[in-house]
């Protein structure tokens, strides 16, 4: 009988890996659909035609927001109503404790085509037309019940050190996951994330959802990309070309000018409101120069604009230090400050040879 390896070398020289055959994905995350919300339709239609030059798209997580049937069910009819194949992971919005009912609801989308899968999680890999590795990562992990920062499990990472060894040396890997791993923005507090990373040695491209911006950081020889939701500013999704030379990521815009300024004045009122919801009942509740320090660096963080200079900056502002004396310990205040401490690269495009 053929080894494993064997069998895996032979169907990547039929996709057309070894003839260095290019592949181009759409990426996005963070649909948050529900069964009845119109105010996403645009967003659907938007990825429509951004699709229609891709090879595949892959969804990051959290496709729904109720994790309801019903809620599936309209994400399900769009991706059969794609031409391009589509591949999806859970996010933590889209399972409960039962592992079979995404794999059953998504198995179109993944599931059915992996070469391999973990037992105890919705965590599976691919072989892709051009003979790309998908490792379509499942980082909810369900044993203690699902919790909005994740968690993988000894037993995945092991699945993910055996499927990866027995990979033809070459083969291109692009691990996708919904939670971050790296401490860009403070998520190495996701349980389980360090032994994935280390579980990922070798892999050089990490993408992931779930913070709703826009974000990139490099450690341990694993370059992470985060993306932002179709539906909110800057109105971007993710455009990764895989070929011979490496993978090039660069973010396509989905919507005209005009839109993309609508978008971004809502995004400043809901940056408003957050600050305001996050200082209430503290000493500075009613600081303007505190809300608007917030607002600004919620702005630049969206439309990936948070340089070394900027991010310095920012941190040296007295009112950086009044949200750091801020008592309150919200998910708010770690993600701004962690943010502007991680000072994340541009991630509007990127190439990893």
């Amino acid at each position: 009988m053929r080894s494993f390896a064997a069998v895996l070398g032979a169907l990547l020289l039929v996709f057309g890996c070894a003839r260095g055959f290019a592949e181009t994905f759409l990426i996005t995350s963070d649909l948050h659909l529900t069964e009845d919300s119109a105010a996403h339709e645009a967003a659907l239609e938007a990825l429509r035609s951004a699709s229609e030059g891709a090879d595949a798209v892959i969804l990051l997580g959290d496709s729904v927001n109720n994790a309801r049937p019903e809620e599936h069910a309209r994400v399900t009819a769009f991706l059969a109503s794609l031409d391009a194949p589509c591949y999806v992971i859970p996010g933590n919005h889209d399972v409960t404790t039962d592992i079979s009912a995404f794999t059953e609801l998504y198995a179109d989308f993944g599931w059915n085509d992996a070469f391999s899968r973990d037992g105890g999680s919705a965590s599976c890999a691919v072989i892709t037309a051009g003979g790309a590795c998908l490792l379509l990562l499942d980082t909810n992990d369900v044993t203690g019940g699902v919790a909005p920062l994740g968690g993988i499990s000894e037993a995945t990472c092991a699945w993910v050190s055996e499927t990866l060894a027995a990979l033809p040396e070459g083969t291109p890997v692009i691990a996708c996951g919904h939670h971050p791993l790296l401490p860009a923005e403070r998520q190495a507090r996701t349980p389980g994330a360090q032994a994935l990373v280390a579980a990922l040695q070798g892999v050089k491209l990490y993408l992931c959802g779930h913070d709703h911006g826009f974000a990139t950081v490099r450690a341990r020889g694993l370059q992470q990309i985060t993306t932002g939701q179709p539906h909110a500013y800057p109105g971007w999704a993710g455009l990764l070309e895989v070929d011979p030379d490496g993978f090039h990521w660069r973010v396509v815009p989905l919507y005209d000018d005009e839109t993309q300024q609508a978008m971004r004045a809502e995004t400043l009122t809901l940056a408003d409101s957050m600050a305001r919801g996050t200082l209430k009942g503290t000493p500075f509740e009613d600081d303007e120069e505190a809300i608007r320090w917030f607002t600004e660096a919620f702005d630049a963080a969206m439309s990936s604009r948070l340089d070394e200079e900027t991010c310095r900056a920012m941190l040296d502002r007295p009112a950086a230090q009044k949200w750091r004396m801020v008592e309150t310990k919200t998910v708010v205040k770690s993600w701004i400050l962690g943010l502007l401490e991680g000072c994340p690269q541009d991630v509007r495009q990127i190439d990893i040879e």
